[in-house]
């Protein structure tokens, strides 16, 4: 997102408009996606007759219109200039209480002549409407209720065919307050804003709940038209199985709803086709008998169908492991005595077959007995290193913006994304099911999803039915591989009993849990104990504290610091030093969060103290760099009792100091390069003394590739400040099977370091090619979080501080920086060299492609590299990856910074 956005009244749309069919989750010639011709305005500036809204005529040239749907209000309001710029300072505080009232959505649109049965299809409203069309109430507010349900109303008998038709939505947003006034199944953004300023904060009642000025209300998911015969084809699916270990033949099992929508009973035909490029099609079909008005389930299976059981089938595979496979199925119904195909639908599929396992590891009971989950996929145990997906705040739909968070997943090397609810359009899954990225889904933790207790019988209703909801949406996508029930609570057992029957109906074929928490009177294998806060780098590999191993399905520091060109975009000028309320109206909203009360800590400490926001922000990019890193290596290093770690978190839904690897401008900080480094397939990695005595560290080589690592050599530096080398041990010939990690050395004690050293790991081939290099930074004062007791989810309070001050007093190094650019298709390759010219190490080198000479960095962007240590009379050279189209009309120009290297500019030549 841009720090600011330029507000501009769109044209006025004709009173009628005939689109072309879109598809959605599945593809339909009989669906019209309704995106444009919509206004909007609040109930408050509409006087008169409910049902003369939605008359085609209806004059609604003064109210807002949207620049595309689905929007909810407060972006709608932002595009039209009502409220500037809600990303920067506390702007997002002055709308107010938006959700207090009702807001009208309008559009008109021709529905095609020669069709039986027109109905229309709300992915999504929040948080409940009355609908109309052409004067007629279609539903009302006690129908249309909860944010992740899903709606579709038969209006054949208000359709205008061939001529305008008038829908009008009025919405109205959540209102209840949890704990005061009941619940409403709407979503939350819980801690991921600072509640002390956006929502509602009572603290004498201990009362916090987060949310935007209009509670993210509105058409938030798309709207269809069905055009259609007598019979429709809803929701279809296709599961698979395998004969693990054998991934040959796949057995398929196709089911599709058909509904009769006629008033008679009717006969007809279903026929399906499944298809691949360079595989045979697969035909079948099926007479079927339908009762009036009624709905039913049609299921084909490889037992009555033989040709469903599919030999050497292409199989879907997350991407590092091979090529996500699709295949696709089409459907359609013909009546009998008919010319004309009533319906029909298409969707893609994978053909993978997920498993959920439990390991032996019991040495943290205090967390949970019976061991860690993890998965498999196609038989084989999948890591997981993953991180936590946001959609923007407002969620605004982008598919730009999730295009470029899934390219820095994959580049970051992520494989896998979680969402926490705010399940919004489905083309980011879709993406995922194309780009080989598994995914997990479940409920939003704590809120109005985890107060059980406060469910009234509307409550109740709604969440069954928006998990079938749900469901139907994410089953057939081949990359949703594991769905949570609950969060950090369970469900109690009536609640719990009927998710696990909805799941049963709906043929989930996938890894499920009914809870991602210890705490809690059953155990799914996957704990939430934090932190989420920063922790040493030490701590992760010490064994000593449980929540650093097992399975996890967020953990990770809720106060990240942007590099500095990015806080110029959110934070005024004035406001940027010293830290003060505007970044705390930034930040997470948990006690100590919500000032970076840990952060401030820790960089104070160990760093030494900031007199400036540069010297601060520069700071804060090592600390994340060392825990993000070591957080993501020892779950590379100990697959015996670690199998499952989700960064908290991957991105964020709006400029923010809340935990992220890139921020909302897709700059990446500290933590993306560090956890960049340790997610390379092939890596060295140090433990920092972290086990036993401490008087001997570990080093590991880690191969998550399927190909032995063979012959490689395996070095280790241990250099002093002033960059002289203290330590250097080679060993040759070393192997380490696939998949896995294998001890490559152990190291005493260095006698004679300086107080801040430096440790340089290398992995060279047979031909003495660097296939890994690793440099990290120590002190000999050791970190130390003290007792068990002192590991705080949310506190960082060590019994005893690495000292890195030392660190500023390094002497200058002197590095050249060159480079040059090619493109091709859209995309511009630079290859940026940097020569250490000196005699000292360059320490944590920033390299930046920029817009001009010295001008903001280009965005979004890809370094295969950063914020390097290079050293005396070494060469690194990086490759960076953009849109040629990011430059603008700037020539393309370098950058570089580092802890002990002035700022230098070179231009990018051609």
């Amino acid at each position: 997102m841009k720090s600011s956005r330029t507000s501009a009244r769109l044209a006025l749309f004709v009173a009628a408009v005939i689109l072309a069919p879109r598809s959605f989750a599945s593809e339909s010639s009989n669906l019209t996606e309704l995106a444009s011709g919509w206004r909007m305005t609040s109930a408050k500036n509409v006087t008169g007759n409910d049902a003369a809204i939605s008359e085609p005529g209806y004059d609604a040239s003064r109210w807002y219109p949207v620049k595309h749907m689905p929007a909810t209000v407060l972006q709608i309001l932002e595009e039209n200039g009502v409220y500037k710029n809600l990303y920067y300072g506390m702007n997002l505080a002055t709308p107010g209480d938006l959700w207090k009232q009702d807001w009208w959505y309008r559009t008109t649109f021709v529905a095609p002549p020669g069709r039986e049965v027109y109905s229309l299809i709300f992915k999504g409203i929040n948080y409940r409407a009355d609908i109309w069309l052409n004067g007629h109430k279609v539903a009302n507010r006690a129908a249309v209720v909860g944010m992740y349900d899903a709606f579709e109303f038969n209006v054949t008998e208000f359709i205008q065919a061939g001529r305008p038709n008038g829908l009008a939505v009025k919405v109205t947003p959540e209102q209840s307050l949890g704990g005061e006034n009941g619940i409403e199944l709407g979503d939350s953004w819980l801690d991921w804003i600072n509640w002390k300023y956006l929502g509602y904060h009572d603290p004498e009642k201990h009362l916090d709940i987060s949310f935007v000025p209009d509670r993210n209300a509105g058409v938030w998911k798309r709207v269809f038209l069905s055009s259609t015969g007598a019979v429709t084809i809803r929701n279809p699916y296709v599961t698979t199985d395998l004969p693990l270990p054998a991934t040959s033949p796949a057995s398929l099992s196709v089911y599709c709803d058909l509904t009769n929508k006629t008033s008679k009973p009717l006969a007809g035909t279903l026929y399906g086709e499944i298809s691949r490029p360079g595989k045979a099609t697969i035909k079948f079909q099926r007479d079927i008998q339908l009762v009036r008005n009624g709905r039913q389930e049609i299921a084909f299976g490889p037992a009555d169908y033989s040709q469903l059981s599919v030999a050497d089938p292409d199989l879907w595979w997350p991407y590092r492991w091979g090529k996500p496979n699709l295949y696709q199925l089409k459907l359609s119904f013909k009546a009998k005595d008919s010319d004309e195909m009533s319906d029909s639908t298409a969707i893609e599929f994978g053909i993978r077959k997920i498993t959920q396992r439990r390991d032996s590891d019991n040495s943290f009971p205090e967390i949970g007995n019976g061991g860690n989950f993890y998965l498999q996929v196609n038989g084989r145990d999948y890591l997981v290193r993953g991180g936590v997906y946001s959609p923007d705040l407002l969620f605004r739909n982008d598919p730009e913006r999730d295009a470029n968070i899934m390219r820095y997943a994959k580049d970051l090397g992520l494989n896998l994304i979680r969402w926490e609810l705010k399940i919004a359009d489905d083309t980011m899954l879709e993406r995922a099911d194309r780009e080989g990225m598994p995914v997990m889904l479940g409920w939003m933790c704590c809120a109005q999803w985890e107060h059980w207790e406060l469910w009234n019988a509307e409550d109740q209703w709604v969440a069954r039915a928006s998990l079938r909801a749900r469901i139907r949406e994410l089953r057939s996508h081949p990359a949703v591989v594991l769905w949570a029930s609950g969060s950090d609570g369970l469900p109690p057992d009536p609640v719990l009993n009927d998710y696990h029957q909805i799941l049963s109906e709906l043929h989930w074929q996938n890894a499920v849990v009914d809870t991602v928490s210890h705490v809690n009177r059953s155990w799914s294998g996957i704990h939430m104990a934090g932190p989420y806060v920063w922790r040493p780098p030490y701590y992760w590999f010490s064994d000593k504290y449980g929540p650093a191993r097992g399975s996890s399905a967020e953990e990770g520091d809720n106060e990240t610091i942007p590099p500095l060109e990015s806080l110029k975009k959110f934070i005024p000028s004035d406001k940027l030093w010293p830290i003060n309320e505007n970044w705390y109206f930034h930040s997470g909203a948990n006690e100590g969060n919500n000032t970076l009360e840990n952060i401030q800590r820790v960089i104070g400490k160990r760093y030494g103290a900031s007199s400036s926001v540069e010297e601060f922000s520069r700071k804060a990019q090592l600390a994340h760099y060392e825990d993000v890193r070591a957080q993501y290596e020892t779950y590379a290093t100990h697959w015996a009792n670690r199998k499952m770690m989700v960064h908290w978190m991957m991105n964020n839904p709006w400029p923010s100091f809340f935990g992220h690897l890139f921020d909302d401008y897709f700059k990446q900080g500290g933590g993306y390069f560090g956890a960049k480094k340790a997610l390379r397939p092939v890596h060295i990695v140090w433990d920092y003394y972290a086990t036993g005595d401490r008087s001997k560290a570990k080093f590991y080589v880690t191969n998550q590739t399927p190909e032995i690592l063979d012959h490689v050599s395996v070095i280790v530096e241990f250099y002093n400040l002033d960059s002289s080398r203290k330590y250097f041990r080679e060993i040759k010939d070393f192997s380490v099977k696939p998949n896995t990690s294998s001890e490559a050395v152990t190291v005493a004690r260095i006698p004679g370091l300086s107080s801040t050293y430096f440790v340089r790991c290398l992995l060279r081939n047979a031909n003495a090619a660097i296939l890994a290099e690793n440099v990290y930074w120590g002190s000999t004062m050791d970190d130390d979080l003290g007792e068990t007791k002192n590991d705080e989810q949310f506190k960082t309070t060590l019994a005893k501080w690495a000292d890195m001050s030392a660190l500023i007093t390094m002497l200058r190094s002197d590095v050249a920086v060159s480079g040059d650019v090619s493109g091709a298709n859209g995309e511009s390759v630079a290859k940026i060299v940097l020569t250490n010219r000196s005699n000292r190490v360059a320490f944590f080198l920033r390299a930046e492609v920029t817009k001009g000479a010295d001008g903001e960095e280009v965005l979004p962007i890809t370094y295969d590299d950063n914020y390097m240590t290079v050293f005396p009379h070494e060469v690194r050279t990086i490759v960076a990856k953009f849109a040629t189209s990011a430059l603008g009309s700037a020539p393309g120009a370098l950058r570089i910074e580092g802890y002990n290297t002035p700022k230098k500019v070179a231009p990018l030549s051609r």
